[in-house]
This record gives C-alpha cells, sequence and structure tokens, in this order.
C-alpha cells in the first residue's frame, strides 16, 4: 500500500487540538499540573503535526504545511541516540498513574513520530527525516526488558507499550498507533522486516482483541487497575479497528468494529458502562499518587 499523505486516522470529534498551551514556535505543550506544569509530549507533538498535513491536503493552506515542517523539526531536534543506531523521545518527567519513571520511552512516541518525519521526507524529500524514522522505527522490536517497547501478552504475542512498566498496561489504542507507525514505514520503504513487524502487530490484534471486550464495553488496557475505556477513547477504539479493517480486509475487523460501535448507543450497554465507570472512580480515587 503506497504512503498517503494524509494520515489515516480521523481525529473529527475527538481532538481539536485547542486545550493546550502553545509556544512562540506554535508547539503545543501540555499542562499535567503540580510540579510538572507544562511539557513538551512528543506524541502530542506528533499528532499536532498529523492533523496539521490533514488539513494541508485538504486546503493547501501554507500555514498548515508548516506547522507539520515546524512539528517534525521539533522531533528531530529532540530525538536522542540509544542503543545500537536506534533513536528515541525520551520522557524527562514521570508519570504517577501507571508508574514509569523518567527517563522512560514510549512506543506510541516512536510509531507517531514516524507516522510524521515519513510523511515530512515525502513532502520536503529530507532524508535526515527518514534516516531518523528508520531508527525510531527499530525501537519497537527491543523488548522492555531490555529497555525498549516491546511487550508481551499472556499468549506470548508482542505488544507495542505506550508505557513499557511492571506491571505491563497493554493500553489498546498505544500498540494501534505505533502501529500505524510501522504499517507507514512499511508503505514507505516497502523492506520485507518492515512488513514482518507490521505483520506481527496486526497478528496480535486478531488472536487477543477479545482480552479488551467486556461484552457491553472495551477496556482501556489490560492493567491491574481493570479499567474501562472512556466514551471517547471507546470512539477512538471503534475508529481504529475500522482503520485496521480497511487496510486489510479482514471480516473480523470489520466485525468488531461494527460490534463496538454497536455498544456506544445501546441503553444497556450505556447504562453498566455508567455504573460500572462510577464505581471505578471511587475505587481508584488517589491511586498512583
Amino acid at each position: 500500500m503506497r504512503l498517503k499523505l494524509s494520515y489515516p486516522f480521523d481525529w473529527h470529534g475527538l481532538e481539536d487540538f485547542q486545550s493546550y498551551s502553545y509556544d512562540s514556535a506554535g508547539l503545543p505543550r501540555v499542562d499535567y499540573g503540580g510540579e510538572e506544569g507544562l511539557r513538551y509530549n512528543p506524541i502530542t507533538i506528533a499528532q499536532y503535526g498529523l492533523h496539521a498535513l490533514q488539513l494541508f491536503g485538504k486546503e493547501e493552506r501554507e500555514e498548515h504545511r508548516a506547522r507539520a515542517l515546524a512539528c517534525a523539526e521539533w522531533l528531530a531536534a529532540n530525538a536522542r541516540a540509544y542503543d545500537k543506531d536506534m533513536f528515541a523521545w525520551i520522557y524527562d518527567f514521570s508519570l504517577p498513574f501507571y508508574g514509569p519513571q523518567a527517563p522512560w520511552i514510549s512506543a506510541m512516541a516512536q510509531g507517531e513520530a514516524v507516522s510524521l518525519l515519513v510523511r515530512c521526507h515525502v513532502l520536503e524529500h529530507r532524508s535526515d527525516f527518514l534516516d531518523l524514522a528508520h531508527g525510531a522505527i527499530r525501537l519497537l522490536d527491543l523488548p522492555v526488558a531490555d529497555g525498549g517497547t516491546l511487550g508481551r501478552l499472556p499468549d506470548g504475542s508482542p505488544w507495542f507499550e505506550e508505557y513499557p512498566t511492571e506491571p505491563a498496561s497493554h493500553v489498546f489504542n498505544g500498540h494501534f498507533f505505533a502501529l500505524l507507525g510501522a504499517a507507514d514505514w512499511a508503505d514507505q520503504t516497502d523492506l520485507p522486516d518492515a512488513w514482518q513487524r507490521y505483520e506481527r502487530g496486526v497478528a496480535s490484534i486478531e488472536k487477543n482483541w477479545r482480552l479488551w471486550d467486556r461484552g457491553y464495553w472495551t477496556r482501556y488496557d489490560l492493567h491491574p487497575t481493570n479499567r474501562l475505556a472512556s466514551r471517547m477513547y471507546q470512539k477512538v477504539h471503534v475508529r481504529l479497528m475500522r482503520l485496521l479493517a480497511f487496510r486489510t480486509a479482514r471480516p473480523l475487523f470489520y466485525r468488531t468494529a461494527r460490534r463496538w460501535q454497536t455498544m456506544l448507543y445501546d441503553p444497556w450497554c450505556n447504562a453498566l458502562w455508567l455504573a460500572v465507570k462510577s464505581r471505578e472512580k471511587f475505587r481508584l480515587r488517589g491511586y498512583g499518587r
């Protein structure tokens, strides 16, 4: 499948990028509150750049192109040499809920950065962006135990970890967005090892999607805290599954996307979700502080 300039995930109705604080260069910063305060998050910057490219594809306005390139330049300037010719975006602050302690890395950050960098390479013929993406995507192959982002599900299937912690969290959307980066790298380079990485990630979802399906709603992750997805993330899961169905033409993914979409509008599913989510908020009050 040939790489398209416009990123395939649809943020419409989910994220408008209006809630961030922007620096003088127009780059978003996330407010984590407390001592952490405003921080640059590679995931947010990559997503903002990819969203700008989507707008550029629709409107061809120079401001959108410039915005995407500014995000790619930030990623290039802030990538750090890692292990064996790999590059990583390293978080220099800790997060209380899952417990990653600085410094740490994220498969989702690696994948979404690759998605932006390969597109900006196509747009600007920047070989440095492509070289950086090559080093970044390889971190999806490095096990968490060795300082990487590759985890394992209970059956041994590989999982790209948004938060490479112990106990494992196995965040559903984190694996998916990293997988889109693997797909973009494979589409751009057509290398055998790139396609193998992508196919392994797809097979993991195909074999294990039921682990996140509660029968009336989806789980956000497989962390011991046992959290349901929010309504917004239920929509994210539906859109990601539809996207994978489109890429692979596999009936299972179409059926699963329809199943999860039905949950969103079923009164019984919504009532049960609300009851369980309310208890969950009480149960996890103060967790990770």
